[in-house]
């Protein structure tokens, strides 16, 4: 499998902590269903230091973590399965006539219009925890894919 690196970095280097793993930006993986990995949007970039040492803390695999950011994070994405052969356009064209189809239409839009979508895989009883970190960090639109599933979270009162 070949490997995009990132063109450039949204956060701030000099934020970050040398001894936190960094997560994957714009690795192009195509998913037909990020099975047990909890997703959301983040608006507010400077975050990703943070979140990220509050992650490895949680016991997560920062380098595993992948974030999808701008019209290549768009096109990695693949709302319609245009970048990723037929069976790309075959799995996109069944997801969009169902629930998917509006998650998948939420994040496209919204890696366009400059937030980064963040993927972390999570054991199903660890999803819970890394949802709270995540919405801590003013992460939204926070769901997590199981089996079959989709668990959209609710927003959490501020602190």
């Amino acid at each position: 499998m070949w490997y995009w690196p990132p063109a450039h970095r949204y956060w701030d280097a000099s934020i970050r902590s040398s001894d936190v793993n960094e997560p994957q930006t714009n690795v192009d993986h195509f998913y037909h269903r990020p099975i047990y990995h909890v997703v959301g949007l983040l608006t507010d970039k400077p975050q990703i230091s943070a979140i990220s040492r509050d992650l490895e803390s949680a016991g997560v695999d920062v380098a595993a973590v992948e974030i999808l950011c701008g019209e290549r994070g768009a096109a990695i994405l693949d709302e319609h399965g245009r970048y990723h052969g037929l069976r790309g356009r075959v799995v996109r064209a069944i997801q969009r006539l169902g629930y998917d189809g509006t998650t998948l239409a939420l994040y496209d839009e919204a890696l366009r219009d400059g937030d980064l979508l963040l993927r972390v895989p999570v054991r199903p009883a660890g999803r819970r925890q890394v949802v709270e970190l995540l919405q801590h960090h003013q992460v939204h639109d926070v769901g997590y894919f199981g089996p079959g599933t989709f668990e959209q979270s609710p927003i959490l009162d501020g602190d």
